[in-house]
């Protein structure tokens, strides 16, 4: 069967024959990435042709679900049009995408006049007694039976719409049955039938003797340019020449398309493909018509955000988090943030690839810090959660971190006993001292994590590499997981230290403070000095001695027999033989007879659900401790027992709401400085 084209169409090609016969466009869903994500592209080619071929005639059965007109009434509400004489339904969903004349579409509008429109609307709600191909609405059309048919009455038929077959073979099929002619008499029964993957459409029409009423059969493009319709059956009367019972298939010509350059898609075939390119590309898309012949092509610019280079997260006193919440692709996702700087990268393999949507944070705190524990961490930290299988998932993560982040971490690790992390690119040393720590479970900070376990990965880890992107200026850690929760970037431990201090501890004895500690001597010989402070911040000795390692079994004390008046402060100085120095705890004791003096809150910024309030007495005192809000509302109130000398009190901080927060101590009509601190 010829296909039908505009004649000005027809008479421009043939006048051009070296003319690129197709019109391609192409859309992208975001024409502006970042770095490493991904947009998908969609071409399309005009003009399209249809093969018609004749078939079995097989009305699929009615399901009586989706109805939309029975026997004269309403079963579901018009979009246009008041009767059933001529009414249209608008953006029925179609249960996959169709392909129509080259474009893709996820509905259609249903005519009561025989006619299916693609898309979500449609210009009128007649649409008969048309020769094809003409602009007058509708277009973009497929004539499943197109006259003036008449769902009024009793008698007037049903129309409905149902999906048929499995997913990717399956069927969208809109049924008249029974339908009346307005005029010449008679009934007709037909379904339009909209093939999924292939793109095919199907007419099934049962016989029926009315030749009075023109009647139109085929598909119509967009632009009521070009059609194809069954021999015989367009805009016609009498269609009992062409026989029944009968069925027609209107084959789409099959348009190619080839994509250049490779770089960053995941395909270059086909009409739709993703790109992820990590620079600003352009794409160019070749079509070809192979039945037809005809070619054409068009460009696709995909934008790369130079933001895309930046890490995320600012450096912030707690560790503001930032966060992204995505599902991962199966060949890797950059997680980014709305500005698309850089948070981590996770590529699913394993034994149990990690899938569906995974929650992805940073936190990055102004300098390296203990964060509470024995080891000293990096500023620089993630929290990695999917929302499936988070304890068994399996992945290759890559975490990045900056040179200053390491410099800082190096500028405390001698006196937190590490190693030093790399000072540049070529720190082999650096290194191979590296650690990322995985703490398994949930938590907010090492040591708060719920399975209370962790797992090293070192360069001598199998499949853990560390290397400097000298393009970026980062540091990429690249290691394999099995299970998610945090990390956090730390050293190997130095060799121990030659003085190891078990502690240091105080209490009141009458009017005198003393003072008792218990250390472990590797060194051979060490030598303490006890000071003490009114302020807590300047320290001057009042008493020191040397003891040999032998001495060093035993605990010490010394006796502070003449504390200044109120709130003392004692911390220790340790010397071992080498002259490497370090320093106590330090321990608050209150010089009174009665009364007490609080200390201090740890930690100030509160991000779980426990801070320590350090309060110091002169006697057995029991006492009040009130947790207000700024404005002074009581939020929390405790007795506590105080003993003679320090005293931590827990504060149960897990139910306030993020804001500051003020605490006070009362006893006896006496009361302490208030201290506050912060619930992020």
């Amino acid at each position: 069967m010829k296909k039908i084209y505009f004649p000005l169409c027809i008479a421009l090609l043939l006048s051009f024959p070296g003319y690129a016969q197709l019109t391609v466009t192409a859309f992208a869903n975001t024409p502006t990435v970042c770095a490493g994500s991904g947009t998908a592209i969609s071409a399309s080619a005009s003009p399209v042709g249809y093969t018609i071929s004749a078939i079995p005639n097989t009305l699929a059965p009615n399901q009586g679900i989706n109805m939309l007109a029975d026997a004269g009434v309403f079963m579901t509400t018009a979009s246009a049009g008041s009767t059933l004489d001529d009414c249209r339904w608008d953006a029925i969903t179609l249960p996959f995408s169709f392909r129509f004349f080259g474009t893709a579409y996820t509905n259609v509008c249903i005519s009561s006049n025989g006619w299916i429109s693609m898309g979500s609307s449609a210009g009128t709600t007649t649409g008969m007694g048309f020769t094809l191909p003409n602009a007058t609405a509708p277009n973009n059309v497929i004539h499943g039976l197109t006259a003036d048919l008449d769902l009024r009455g009793a008698s007037g038929g049903s129309l409905e719409y149902f999906e048929d077959g499995v997913a990717p073979n399956r069927s969208f099929v809109i049924s008249y049955t029974n339908v009346l002619f307005r005029t010449g008499g008679g009934s007709v029964s037909f379904q339009v039938v909209l093939k999924e993957s292939s793109n095919i459409v199907e007419i099934h029409t049962n016989a029926f003797t009315n030749t009075t009423l023109a009647k139109a059969q085929g598909v119509e493009n967009a632009a009521g340019t070009v059609a194809n319709t069954v021999t015989g059956r367009n805009n016609t009367t009498n269609w009992v020449p062409t026989g029944f019972t009968n069925g027609y298939r209107f084959t789409p010509d099959v348009i190619t398309f080839s994509w250049s350059p490779p770089t960053g898609l995941n395909t270059t075939s086909g009409a739709a493909v993703v790109a992820s390119p990590l620079t600003t590309t352009v794409y160019t898309i070749n079509a070809t018509n192979t039945v037809s012949g005809a070619t054409g092509s068009t460009t696709a610019t995909i934008t790369v955000d130079p933001a895309s280079f930046t890490l995320a997260g600012t450096p912030v006193a707690g560790g503001a988090a930032v966060c992204l919440n995505n599902s991962v692709s199966a060949t890797g996702t950059d997680y980014r943030n709305n500005n698309c700087n850089l948070i981590a990268s996770i590529l699913p393999s394993g034994a149990s690839p990690v899938s569906n949507v995974v929650n992805t944070c940073v936190r990055v705190d102004t300098g390296a810090t203990k964060k509470g524990t024995a080891n000293l961490y990096a500023a620089r930290n993630y929290d990695i959660e999917p929302q499936v299988n988070a304890a068994t998932a399996t992945a290759t993560i890559t975490l990045y971190f900056l040179q200053s982040e390491m410099d800082k971490f190096n500028l405390r690790a001698a006196d937190s006993g590490h190693t030093l992390l790399p000072a540049g690119p070529s720190d082999a040393t650096g290194i191979a001292n590296l650690i990322l720590r995985q703490f398994h479970g949930t938590g907010t900070r090492p040591g708060s994590y719920s399975a209370g376990t962790f797992t090293d990965f070192t360069t001598a880890t199998a499949g853990v590499t560390v290397t400097w992107n000298a393009a970026r200026n980062w540091w990429e850690v690249r290691f394999p997981v099995a299970g998610f929760s945090g990390f956090y970037l730390t050293s190997k431990k130095s060799a121990p230290i030659p003085v190891t201090l078990e502690y240091f501890k105080g209490n009141k004895q009458g009017n005198a403070h003393l003072l008792h500690w218990k250390v472990t001597c590797l060194s051979t010989a060490v030598r303490f000095s006890l000071e003490r402070s009114v302020d807590g911040r300047q320290f001057v000795s009042i008493g020191a001695f040397s003891a040999t390692q032998l001495q060093c079994l035993q605990p010490f004390s010394q006796t502070d027999a003449q504390p200044a008046a109120g709130l003392n402060y004692y911390r220790l100085g340790m010397t071992d033989a080498d002259g490497k120095q370090s320093y106590s705890n330090v321990v608050a004791l209150l010089n009174k007879e009665s009364g007490f003096d609080v200390v201090n809150i740890i930690p100030s910024v509160v991000s779980g659900d426990r801070a320590t309030l350090n309060i110091t007495a002169a006697s057995n005192t029991p006492v009040d401790v009130l947790v207000t809000d700024i404005a002074g509302k009581i939020l929390q109130q405790q007795k506590v027992g105080l003993a003679i000398g320090s005293n931590a009190v827990a504060l149960n901080t897990g139910r306030l709401a993020a804001g500051t927060y003020q605490v006070t101590v009362f006893a006896g009509g006496r009361r302490s400085a208030t201290v506050r601190f912060v619930k992020q």
